[in-house]
């Protein structure tokens, strides 16, 4: 009887000693989807020809490995002079065109992981204002697809997501937007090596996307919009280079 006692005694003590499951696989194999399978109605190879051209470029200089890659849509692909205003931080600018999160997942081997990059920062804002409807819920899981996909290839890459930002030209749409950078926000909190950078503070005036910082579109964002972002983002990456 003491034999069996103490042999319960063991089996209790090795349960408590037990390691929780830590990696970032682990996790990211948890979280689950919040909205209904969204299907693009457009082909996610559309941007081929942006892509070649990073190629391009690649082969005649290949950036150094560890270096800070920003992916996802046109308001990095027009931020052409990022490594300049981010300087001494080491910039891979693979933004491309007016992409979506589903085209940014396709194409994620070939414009991120590639690099072997130390940090992954993420911007896309597209996905709600297509001609199929896509909900907050949806773009949230989107981003989550991307993350585990760069996760899969890096586990202990550092991941910055940008809020999606406030355009004079979407804000009838805010409110979705707002629910969208929520949700983002609420599944970048589970990871330590993952962090949410919020810009709308410094692009709105009264409440309203401040009409200074845009160009005649009222989307895309001028040399005015970028200083602000670059005086966001740069103390932030700083601290992680």
């Amino acid at each position: 009887m003491k034999k069996y006692i103490l042999a319960l005694l063991v089996i209790g003590l090795n349960a408590c000693h037990k390691q929780p499951q830590t990696s970032s696989q682990g996790a990211s194999a948890a979280v689950k989807n919040l909205g209904q399978p969204w299907e693009p109605d457009y082909k996610v190879d559309r941007s081929e020809g942006a892509i070649l051209a990073f190629e391009k470029q690649d082969a005649e200089k290949m950036p150094a490995p560890g270096g800070i890659v920003l992916t996802g849509s046109s308001s990095f692909t027009k931020w052409t002079s990022a490594p300049q205003d981010l300087a001494p931080l080491p910039i891979i600018n693979r933004g491309f065109g007016g992409s979506t999160l589903p085209e940014v997942i396709y194409y994620a081997d070939r414009t991120i992981t590639k690099y072997n990059p130390k940090t992954v920062v993420i911007y896309c804002e597209n996905d709600m204002f297509g001609s199929k409807p896509k909900t907050p819920e949806q773009v949230r899981d989107a981003y989550v697809t991307l993350c585990q996909k760069i996760r899969a290839k890096q586990p202990d890459v550092r991941l910055y997501g940008i809020s999606l930002k406030p355009s004079p030209s979407r804000w009838a749409k805010k409110d979705d937007v707002i629910k969208a950078n929520q949700l983002i926000q609420d599944y970048i909190k589970s990871d330590k090596k993952h962090s949410y950078i919020d810009v709308w503070p410094v692009m709105l005036k009264n409440g309203r996307p401040d009409p200074a910082i845009y160009v005649k579109d009222s989307l895309h964002m001028n040399d005015e919009g970028y200083r602000r972002w670059t005086k966001v983002l740069k103390p932030i990456l700083e601290k992680t280079s």
